[in-house]
């Protein structure tokens, strides 16, 4: 009788691959061919050394609009202004990075790595209004937006895996 059943549970199930769902990426002719406004100098890749601490931030200045190829520090040799919410570990990498936003408005920041991104604005740390993965056939992995005021701001990186970033700070059309 349980043979019975086993083959009659085995004929009436459809076929295997009806039930696989396919989760990977859309296949891509080519990787950052198509690019957001705003975002057109996202390969830039010019080079950006992380600030240890915040008094060295003039040293990292990062302008709106530009790509940049980050090189991040150990997370336990990066002082951030303000206790990022996920600090990362001791074998994360972190970064510190000034910009300046010329008129108010909202202000993504492009990242290639999973990291956590604070904007700090008046030495505390923002919410952002939206978070989350670039467009598809991007290298860009996190997209976060802020609604910032004209002037310096300050810009933290914690907990990447990788120990070099694309970065980008774009203002929204």
């Amino acid at each position: 009788m349980r043979l019975i059943l086993v083959a009659l549970a085995v004929a009436c199930a459809p076929p295997a691959f009806a039930q696989q769902h396919d989760h990977t990426a859309p296949a891509c002719a080519t990787m950052d061919s198509t690019l957001p406004a705003g975002l057109e100098d996202w390969n830039g890749g010019a080079p950006l050394e992380t600030a240890g601490k915040a008094a060295e931030l003039g040293d990292t200045l990062v302008m709106v609009g530009k790509g940049y190829a980050a090189a991040l520090g150990r997370t336990t040799s990066i002082y951030m202004p303000v206790a990022p919410e996920k600090p990362g570990g001791s074998v994360s990498y972190s970064g510190l990075f000034a910009f300046t936003v010329p008129q108010a408005g909202n202000y993504t920041v492009a990242l290639s790595t999973a990291a956590w991104i604070d904007v700090l604005e008046d030495g505390k740390a923002l919410e952002p209004l939206s978070f989350g993965h670039g467009p598809e056939c991007t290298t860009i992995r996190k997209m976060v937006v802020y609604p910032l005021k004209a002037g310096q701001h300050v810009l933290q990186i914690s907990g990447s895996g990788a120990e070099t970033a694309k970065l980008l700070v774009a203002k929204q059309p």
